[in-house]
């Protein structure tokens, strides 16, 4: 019995690896069945739920099934994510295969999101110059300027002025400032589930400056406003959303000592962020706060301790600003009123402006309301 056993060859089994074959069958009553048997290297249900909490937390993204494969579609906002995808495929080696790409739309698109934007800044100034003002120089080739207008026909002058520079005099100084400003701005944009929408407002000032030789001039152009681009991926079935932000916002600021040209305050922001839908995120606080102090008038005498007060100018100058972006996406869900009846009630309210925007109301300026998450089934996920 025991050579028998040695003298027995293995048995090897059908399928090797995983896959799909056809078996005929071929029975008595001469009729023939055709079967398909797929062999997998885990189940099909268990690869499928391990999928979708592997990627639950990645809007824009699905898992498909096709026969015995599974495929995961859809877009991604950054190449980070779409490598995940693909490392998640690898790990179930021929039965996933990741189709996920950077910038394509998302799955879902037959949500309208809507993205509200709030630019909020305050500041508050204050600047002070107390002392004796002396001149920077005394006397000089120059001290007397006059400006003589004389009509030759009449043989008359008919303007005389006449002006004492780099005069000896000192002056006084007694001057206090202070004041404070606030700012808010808001952009609204609406664009379709995974598509890309761009927001643009603001203007540019011209300004005519002389440059090189006398007589040239040449036009300087400087921009200012807001620029914001926005790129939502919303999934439906989980509520989450992830947003990608450029946005760049500008003002223009009074010329600096020597110049007609303004100035640019620019904030600038980039970011790709992950939220549950109704979630409202502070993208960027700024607060800065500046003190500048100086002193002028004569030599040494002025930084005599005490005494210096009479011979020289104290100034200071304080400036506080505090900032910050909020960022409120939502979905659109409805209409609240017809297009017509929009556009009449708009019409309306551009015939009765006179000049008091607190009563404007063109579009409706407040975020729109949160949809409650459904599942795949359609049914409103339990707490």
């Amino acid at each position: 019995m025991g050579a028998d056993l040695a003298n027995k060859q293995p048995v090897r089994p059908l399928q090797q690896k995983p896959g799909s074959t056809t078996v005929l069958l071929l029975k008595k009553d001469g009729t023939q069945t055709n079967l398909v048997i797929n062999v997998y290297a885990r189940a099909p249900d268990l690869v499928k739920r391990e999928l979708q909490q592997l990627l639950e937390n990645t809007p824009g993204v699905s898992v498909r099934q096709v026969g015995s494969r599974f495929f995961i579609e859809g877009g991604v906002n950054g190449e980070a994510d779409a490598k995940r995808a693909a490392q998640i495929a690898s790990l179930y080696n021929g039965q996933v295969e990741s189709l996920v790409t950077v910038g394509a739309p998302a799955v879902d698109r037959k949500f309208n999101i809507r993205v509200d934007f709030f630019f909020v800044q305050y500041d508050k100034r204050s600047n002070y110059a107390v002392g004796i003002n002396y001149p920077a120089a005394l006397g000089g080739p120059n001290i007397v300027q006059s400006n003589i207008t004389f009509d030759l026909i009449a043989g008359t002058t008919t303007t005389a002025q006449a002006s004492i520079v780099n005069q000896p005099l000192p002056g006084l100084d007694l001057a206090a400032k202070k004041g404070w400003a606030k700012v808010m701005k808001q952009s609204t944009v609406v664009m379709q589930n995974g598509t890309e929408g761009t927001f643009e407002s603001g203007g540019e000032q011209n300004f005519v400056q002389q440059t090189g030789a006398a007589g040239i001039f040449q036009i300087f152009k400087v921009r200012f406003g807001t620029d914001v681009t926005v790129l939502p991926r919303y999934d439906a079935s989980s509520g989450e959303m992830e947003v990608k932000i450029q946005a760049e916002v500008s003002d223009l600021t009074p010329a600096v000592q020597g110049t007609p040209l303004p100035g640019r305050n620019v904030s600038k922001l980039g970011t790709n962020v992950h939220m549950k839908l109704g979630q409202s995120l502070v993208l960027s606080g700024i607060r800065s706060q500046s003190q500048q102090r100086s002193s002028t008038g004569l030599p040494l005498l002025s930084e005599i301790p005490l005494l210096g007060a009479f011979f020289g100018t104290q100034a200071g100058i304080k400036e506080d600003v505090e900032g910050a972006v909020f960022v409120i996406p939502s979905v659109v869900e409805s209409v609240p009123r017809s297009t017509q009846d929009l556009i009449n009630t708009a019409m309306r309210q551009y015939e009765k402006y006179s000049g008091d925007l607190e009563d404007m109301d063109a579009y409706d300026k407040k975020p729109g309301a949160t949809p409650t998450p459904t599942n795949q089934s359609g049914a409103t996920p339990k707490e």
